[in-house]
């Protein structure tokens, strides 16, 4: 008897057994009101389901996280459904976790408390500013990819996601999920929740080209309003140079990138954990346009490439 066979049509046997049988409630409509599913992972060979996570939304952001399913597409806007069985994740030696416990001070910081109690009672517009508050605290004591640091930078991510804020969400989404991969993991919680976060933000903005304009706009207003090397024109200035890669403005998205790493750089340190962010997104971009970049894109390549190679140089200090 065939994997298929001894699963639940048309899910496969492995499917079936780490999964419960579930019917498909409250859809959000017209008004954005209801539920919908955000993100895809862990696409499965033998069936060809894949991992979905379901947010209960209000205008379409999504605001409380009511489980993971595995969806296989039947035709149109239908799908067939079933409720991931989410099993504790065994911590392995020597990886860290997500727990508050083992920071103490965050635990103890006022802002990120009072921040934590405003998010359990889904007030994400009170809570953004005591995310914010408590990220500068963190930042000037541990450094960036800290766990403690990263867990409070996801949270502002998903507090301008949940107040409509979706290039900023965007940028910092870009920004934590090669780190949160780098220090948790691919398939942890937290790295699962910015991939999540920024499939969510894109799909309310509606496109590449929509995300491109509406950073192009942000960084615009971020060129006139901040000093040259402040860490959020450089960080909107990167999620740019992605978004206009996505639209496949190449030259444009490396001269973007280049910016951004050469601020970083300057304003951060080149070893920096943001700077290496930056920098491994130029070195993908200058990768795409070297395979299918138009002439006029080249020149923008090669001094990226120039740029790159500078960086990785050593110095005299």
């Amino acid at each position: 008897m065939n994997e298929e066979r001894r699963g639940v049509y048309p899910f496969c046997g492995s499917c079936t057994a780490s999964s419960v049988a579930w019917r498909v409630t409250d859809p959000a409509g017209a008004t954005g009101i209801g539920s919908r599913f955000y993100g895809h992972s862990d696409v499965c060979e033998n069936c060809g389901s894949s991992v979905r996570t379901l947010y209960r939304t209000f205008l379409w952001v999504p605001l409380a996280k009511l489980g993971r399913f595995r969806i296989i597409p039947t035709g149109g806007r239908t799908y067939v459904a079933r409720k991931v069985i989410d099993r504790p994740v065994v911590a392995v030696p020597g990886e860290p976790t997500s727990a508050i416990g083992d920071h103490p001070a965050l635990e103890r910081d006022p802002s990120y408390r009072q921040a934590e109690s405003y998010w359990a009672a889904k007030e994400p517009g009170q809570a953004l500013p005591f995310y914010q508050s408590a990220l500068t605290q963190r930042e000037s004591v541990l450094p960036a990819d800290d766990p403690a640091t990263l867990r409070v930078r996801l949270r502002v991510a998903q507090g301008l996601l949940a107040t409509g804020n979706y290039g900023r969400a965007i940028a910092w989404f870009e920004l934590v999920t090669p780190l949160l991969t780098r220090v948790f993991g691919a398939q942890h919680e937290l790295t699962r929740a910015a991939i999540e976060g920024a499939t969510g933000a894109r799909l309310m903005v509606g496109g590449p080209r929509s995300e491109a304009s509406l950073l192009a706009d942000i960084v615009a207003v971020d060129a006139d309003d901040l000093g040259t090397h402040d860490p959020q024109l450089i960080r909107d200035r990167a999620a740019l140079g992605r978004a206009l890669l996505a639209c496949g403005r190449i030259g444009e998205s490396v001269e973007a990138l280049s910016a951004a790493v050469v601020g970083a750089s300057e304003a951060l340190g080149a070893d920096h954990p943001d700077t290496e962010v930056y920098r491994a997104a130029l070195r993908d971009a200058c990768a795409v346009g070297a395979a299918r970049g138009k002439k006029r894109d080249l020149a923008a390549v090669e001094a990226a490439r120039e740029l790159l190679t500078d960086e990785a140089a050593p110095t005299d200090r």
